[in-house]
């Protein structure tokens, strides 16, 4: 991988934040939501067959609650 400087990297990030983001203002297709949508179901979901830790389970919990004051 290519390093880049810091300046550049701070453009890069800039860059996919806003208009100049080469997807900005477009949405997927309703055929490419279905192939998003299937590939990250059952045993392709890096969550399949896992659980929440309890301590995960907490932290989840406290910013629901923070994010619905």
């Amino acid at each position: 991988m290519a390093k880049h400087s810091m300046a550049t990297r701070r453009k890069m990030s800039l860059a996919a934040k806003g208009k100049n983001n080469a997807f900005y203002g477009r949405k997927h297709s309703r055929a490419t939501k279905a192939k998003i949508g299937k590939a990250s179901k059952g045993k392709n979901n890096p969550m399949y067959g896992r659980r929440h830790s309890k301590a995960s389970l907490q932290k989840m919990r406290l910013a629901a609650l923070r994010r619905n004051k």
